[in-house]
């Protein structure tokens, strides 16, 4: 029997295209954007959160610099983290709600 595992990319039963990070606009980024791809964290990438995994990349937008977190290494983004050009940021997380949909939630937010 094959098997597969459900990832952010898969929403009530078909497969959502991820967003590309480099395309994100943070104007527009809000709970509902859907998956972001990760990307190839085997190339200029870091571990963020010091658990000797590389986990996190950093994404130059047209908006903004994005570091993009793919904590359980699934492919789909788990965190974001968005700085742009004037110095304002923002700090998403993925998760689902009680339905299972994917929801982005602001965690922080201000100006360097």
């Amino acid at each position: 029997m094959d098997a597969f595992l459900i990832t952010a990319g898969h929403i009530d039963g078909h497969e959502a295209e991820a967003l590309d990070p480099g395309r994100i606009e943070p104007e527009t980024f809000g709970p509902a954007s859907g998956p972001v791809d990760a990307g190839d964290l085997n190339f200029d990438a870091f571990d963020l959160d010091g658990d000797g995994t590389v986990d996190s990349r950093v994404v130059h937008s047209d908006d903004a610099v994005v570091i993009v977190s793919d904590f359980d290494r699934d492919g789909s983004a788990d965190r974001l983290t968005m700085i742009e050009s004037d110095g304002d940021y923002s700090a998403w997380e993925c998760s689902r709600d009680d339905e299972g949909a994917l929801v982005w939630q602001k965690i922080d937010a201000g100006a360097l």
